[in-house]
């Protein structure tokens, strides 16, 4: 039996509680000094609590335009301290294996190739997330960089080396294209507007130089626009010293097969195009002609070597990067307007390039292309194929920049999946003037080991042969080739037919573990019988040493002729940004009959407001000569200054030049910088939708100052007080997703009335995408539990609200009071059902957007 105090004598419980404690707490012994203040502060009613203790945010993990994560605690380190992320959370993110030590380090495993580093316990900082790590000194422990972003909260991984969480996504990137028509989107596709013609884009050219060997003026014209449901480009370039330059195409390509209805293509191009290159009997040849294609773009056979290229319109640059190491760079457009990186040696698996172009007025863009090798053959009994006709060497308009035309020829190449480790592939050249050139081979993957087999007869009869077997060994892939070529060396065919009469070459690509970094290096050996007779061997190699802020390549190339000695050189690249300098230098040495400097070189590029200044130099060791120049580029609103002055072979140079695009959008022309015609833009138009009808209509307020996430990035520009932003320098052919930052918005009731928009641009298309916003009202339910004359407020009560058909459109569960919120929702009629009861409608208008409801529930029955 319980005995109950008596009534009045609460207080003597009270004070013997507090008696009781006053004794124990004199009796403990002294906390260790600092150690509350360390992690909860002195300031009881403060935000931050210490180092690695401060602002707790959660920001979401993102890399490659990828969610890694949807939340990892970030702590605030105070003003100028920068954050830290909290490390375990994030290496599980990763997908790393790691492990704590006794002394708190952190051993981390890093595959590809495998080693482990050691997090120093020094470097960690408390917090109530566990051991922390400051994003600022993470690049020198792990091969990574976070980046974080405060406004969208949004942490960007830049890896710089193999992590498994993008391998795995890399290979369900992979199985999602095999089958596009599985994969959800996050947000619908927006149809592309049908139109017979229209004109999108315009970038205009003009300049005047002045040289020792005389003066010119020059102007150019890049168009883009949509004819016949097709992309249009068309180019022409003017000069008073040479003859005129012209170029047009016209194209469309796809993930999915479904261009042409029944021939199931992917791609197509008419006009200026680049044919594929067929093993044995053609090479990927440029010029006026035709090309329908099924294959999927991002596939290739294994014995491909791999040509890039893109718009590069006058006055950029691109630069290739692999492997988190700078490759090639270039200022020369070829004869249709493109950058171009030809001869791309690949390793097996996936292989993943990107082009980072840099404009002369500060402008920057990149652009990933991603090719599989030997791992994604065809799938059993499936076929695709590429067929066309190609003048190679001659423009559509205008006379050949060349005289080594190839001729005009008819191709196809047709591959058959005849089980899921081997495809057969068939080519055939018919070229109009001359014999036909046909090839067969085999690509298959057995015992670990990829292979490739091809059979060809070419135009003048003669018969060639190849294999190719590929493995990877640990980190490393080996890559043996044998080769015997027939007797035509035309223009059509690759630079080692022309050549050679056959090779055989041995090739390993890999990377070097080197603490957290690996060093990327590639070696080929190679013996070959020269057509003019006589035998040639040569060592090629590179090793790469990518760090944070400085990329440094170290590249061998050896010649011997027969039992002649060695020739050949060396080179030393390197490359680095800081802050707005942006930093690339070489030294090459020759060896011919013994080592000598060969030469130098060094250009700078820095970012001023709205332009850059550079300068280049160089020298050559044997005329001794010195050469560079320096250029001055401003943007004045929609134009482009530049100016430049420098000294070559033939002397003095100097130029200028005035660059400017246009756009249509909104039903008018407007200016904008050049560089429209290379890359996609959306013209955003953010307007309060007071009739739902998702138009624009007369009288409906646009909404100034709204901001836009594109892809897994906050955009800087802003709508304007018409609402309309021009988001501009998009990817084109990838799908690109636009969201809403509602942190712009002016009032917090307003919201999109779709969360999102995906949008497939093509190069030099503005696309006007309108975004609603609407009202939104809130509602309050109470549940409370009724027994007898007592109303009781109930936790832990699932609520359903439901929209004026019955339809359940939110789920909500009771807080400790008994309250649960919805919000964000349209104006509309609405009612709440909770515990088998059922409130009566509650009506959001723009007068009244909020209301609040008590929903009573009788007690259980049992």
């Amino acid at each position: 039996m319980r005995r109950r105090l008596p009534a009045g004598g609460w207080w003597l419980a009270v004070l013997l509680l507090a008696t009781l404690a006053a004794t124990s707490a004199a009796a403990a012994p002294p906390a260790e000094p600092g150690l509350f203040d360390q992690l909860f502060g002195t300031d009881p009613a403060a935000e931050r609590a210490g180092k690695a203790s401060d602002g707790l945010a959660l920001p979401g993990l993102f890399a490659q335009g990828q969610r890694l994560a949807d939340a990892l605690p970030l702590h605030d380190l105070g003003p100028g301290q920068g954050a830290c992320v909290a490390a375990v959370p994030l290496l599980d993110a990763l997908e790393l294996l790691h492990n704590t030590g006794g002394d708190g380090s952190i051993t981390v495993t890093l595959p590809e190739p495998r080693r482990t580093i050691v997090v120093p316990a020094a470097v960690l900082l408390a917090s109530p997330s566990g051991p922390c790590l400051p994003l600022t000194t993470l690049a020198g422990l792990l091969p990574l960089a976070i980046n974080h972003d405060p406004v969208s909260q949004r942490l960007l991984v830049e890896a710089r080396a193999p992590l498994p969480v993008l391998m795995r996504l890399a290979r369900a990137e992979r199985q999602a294209r095999l089958h596009p028509e599985a994969l959800r989107p996050a947000f619908p596709l927006v149809p592309r507007p049908s139109a017979l013609a229209r004109l999108w884009s315009l970038d205009l050219a003009a300049g005047l130089v002045q040289a020792a060997t005389g003066s010119d003026a020059s102007a150019s014209v890049q168009a883009s626009g949509e004819l016949f449901g097709l992309s249009a480009h068309a180019g022409l370039g003017l000069s008073g010293r040479a003859a005129p330059t012209a170029g047009f195409t016209l194209s469309d390509a796809r993930e999915t097969p479904d261009l042409l209805g029944p021939m199931a293509a992917r791609s197509l191009a008419i006009g200026d195009i680049a044919s594929p290159a067929q093993p044995l009997i053609a090479d990927a040849l440029s010029g006026r002609g035709l090309l329908v294609s099924s294959r999927p773009p991002w596939r290739a056979d294994l014995v491909d070597e791999i040509d890039l290229f893109g718009p590069l319109p006058a006055g950029w640059e691109a630069e290739l990067w692999h492997e988190d190491r700078l490759v090639d760079a270039t200022r020369d457009a070829d004869a249709a307007g493109q950058w171009r990186f030809a001869r791309l040696p690949v390793r097996l698996g996936e292989n993943r390039w990107v082009v980072r172009l840099y404009g002369p007025h500060g402008e920057s863009s990149e652009q990933a292309f991603t090719r599989l090798i030997g791992t994604e053959m065809n799938a059993e009994n499936e076929v695709d194929y590429s067929i066309g006709f190609v003048d190679g060497g001659t423009p559509l308009l205008g006379a050949a920049p060349q005289r080594t035309a190839s001729g005009a020829a008819a191709f196809a190449t047709l591959g058959w999946g005849l089980a899921p480790a081997l495809t057969a592939r068939f080519g055939l050249r018919a070229p109009l003037a001359g014999n036909p050139a046909l090839s067969l081979g085999m690509h298959g993957a057995h015992g670990g080991t990829l292979w490739a087999a091809t059979l060809a007869r070419d135009g003048k009869g003669g018969l060639g042969s190849a294999l190719r077997l590929a493995r990877r060994v640990g980190a490393t892939d080996l890559l043996l080739d044998l080769a015997r070529h027939g007797r035509d060396a035309g223009p059509a065919q690759a630079p080692p037919v022309r050549e050679f009469a056959g090779l055989a070459s041995l090739s390993g690509t890999g990377r070097l573990a080197l603490g957290r970094s690996s060093l990327p290096w590639q070696l080929r050996l190679q013996s070959a019988a020269r057509r003019g007779g006589g035998h040639q061997q040569a060592i090629g190699g590179r090793v790469a040493l990518p760090l944070a802020k400085l990329q440094a390549n170290v590249g061998l190339g050896l010649i011997r002729q027969g039992v002649a000695g060695w020739q050949g050189g060396a080179t030393l690249g390197m490359a680095a940004t800081n802050g707005p300098w942006r930093l690339r230098g070489g030294l090459d040495a020759v060896l011919a009959g013994g080592w000598r400097l060969g030469g130098g070189n060094i250009s700078a590029v820095r970012r001023t407001g709205s332009g850059t200044i550079s300068l280049d130099m160089g020298w050559q060791t044997d005329r001794r000569r010195l050469s560079g120049g320096l250029a001055w580029n401003q943007r004045l609103g929609a134009f482009g200054l530049s100016a430049g002055l420098s000294r070559a072979a033939d002397g003095w140079r100097l130029g200028l030049g005035l660059v400017v695009g246009l756009w249509q959008g909104a039903g008018r022309w407007h200016a904008a910088p050049a560089g429209l015609t290379r890359s996609g833009a959306v013209l955003a138009d953010l307007f309060i939708d007071d009739d739902g009808d998702n138009q624009r209509d007369a009288g409906e307020a646009a909404v100034p100052n709204g901001r836009f996430i594109v892809g897994n990035s906050l955009r800087s520009e802003t709508t304007g007080g018409d609402g309309h932003v021009l988001l501009r320098g998009l990817p084109t052919g990838l799908p690109v997703d636009v969201e809403t930052q509602l942190a712009s918005l002016p009032d917090f009731s307003l919201r999109p009335a779709r969360p999102g928009d995906r949008l497939r641009l093509r190069p030099g298309e503005v696309r006007t995408l309108a975004i609603p916003l609407q009202p939104t009202g809130s509602i309050e339910a109470q549940i409370l539990l009724v027994t007898g004359t007592a109303r009781t407020p109930r936790s832990g009560v699932p609520v359903t609200l439901h929209d004026a058909r019955g339809n359940p459109v939110a789920r909500g569960v009771t807080d400790f009071e008994g309250y649960v919120l919805f919000d964000g929702l349209p104006l509309g009629l609405f009612h709440v059902e909770a515990a088998g009861q059922s409130s009566p409608d509650l009506s959001l208008s723009h007068t009244e957007p909020d209301q609040q409801i008590t929903v009573l529930v009788p007690p259980a029955t049992t």
